[in-house]
């Protein structure tokens, strides 16, 4: 077990720079006129990738067929919204402020694993909970001049993305994590077809480059994470607490890159939100004894 956490956080360490990395192209992307199908439909190669491999070394089949199919379907209708969200937050917000937003998913995943996943919260938990819980609204602000009605956008996304990470974790052998990551992509993908042939757009190579350092880096993000919470089974909320990683990466690049930094009390609410997954640590380790 300490082995499966061992890759389980591993994979999330990488799938936390690869985030952020694509989020900045975003970031580049949004306000130069690209959509998040023009983006997603010129991704396709990167998306189709391993399953063409795998349909050539002739073991796709084992990847699609599934216990059921209705789990990873409702997965990828859940997950399906995510790329349009990611899109719109980004033209109205920084990229520091919306990967704080998104460190609210350990609080959310938390909650999640006692909710649905019977996993058993302790002081520690609770304490980090509420921490996170006051850091979020040191970001969005409520009822302050830098409200941005932009920040509940981001927060809706990270409640979707929690909760097919939950779906991954409660329903790890409905199929695998290729299988996972396969009909997790197929709705947007088609949808994104769809809107692309009403309204298409040419891209020069450099554009074209980025969109595919993009996509190539948010699909291994997708299917390490997926890998990660799936393999994690019973300690879901114990690897959660790595996403805070992706504060740092982000604020590096949002700094040297876009010029983009918190405001005062932005800061606070990230250093609490840090904090929040520092004291869930030992309750996740009690966590893990426990079992």
């Amino acid at each position: 077990m300490t082995k499966t956490i061992f890759i389980a956080s591993l994979s999330l360490i990488f799938s936390s720079i690869f985030f952020v990395i694509n989020d900045a192209i975003i970031n580049y992307l949004s306000v130069n006129k690209i959509e998040f199908y023009h983006f997603i439909f010129y991704g396709i190669p990167a998306y189709i990738a391993a399953p063409v491999f795998l349909f050539i070394k002739g073991d796709l089949k084992k990847h699609i067929v599934c216990k059921n199919y209705s789990i990873p379907i409702i997965r990828g209708l859940i997950f399906a919204p995510m790329p349009i969200i990611t899109f719109v937050a980004l033209k109205n917000i920084t990229l520091p402020e919306f990967t704080t937003l998104n460190m609210s998913a350990p609080m959310f995943g938390a909650i999640y694993a006692y909710l649905f996943l019977n996993e058993k919260l302790n002081k520690y938990i609770f304490l980090s909970l509420s921490i996170g819980f006051l850091g979020v609204l040191f970001v969005i602000q409520p009822g302050f001049e830098s409200f941005n009605k932009y920040f509940l956008v981001a927060i809706f996304g990270v409640i979707l993305i929690t909760s097919t990470t939950t779906i991954v974790n409660k329903y790890h052998t409905a199929t695998t994590a290729m299988g996972y990551f396969i009909y997790g992509g197929l709705i947007i993908h088609i949808l994104s077809i769809i809107l692309f042939i009403w309204d298409p757009i040419k891209v020069n190579f450099y554009v074209f480059f980025l969109i595919t350092v993009a996509s190539i880096l948010i699909n291994a993000a997708i299917f390490l994470t997926t890998n990660a919470f799936k393999i994690a089974q019973k300690h879901y909320s114990s690897v959660f607490c790595l996403v805070y990683l992706q504060i740092v990466w982000s604020s590096l690049i949002g700094f040297f890159i876009f010029d983009e930094i918190l405001n005062s009390l932005a800061f606070v609410g990230a250093l609490f939100i840090v904090l929040s997954g520092v004291i869930s640590i030992p309750g996740q380790l009690k966590q893990i004894k426990d079992k």
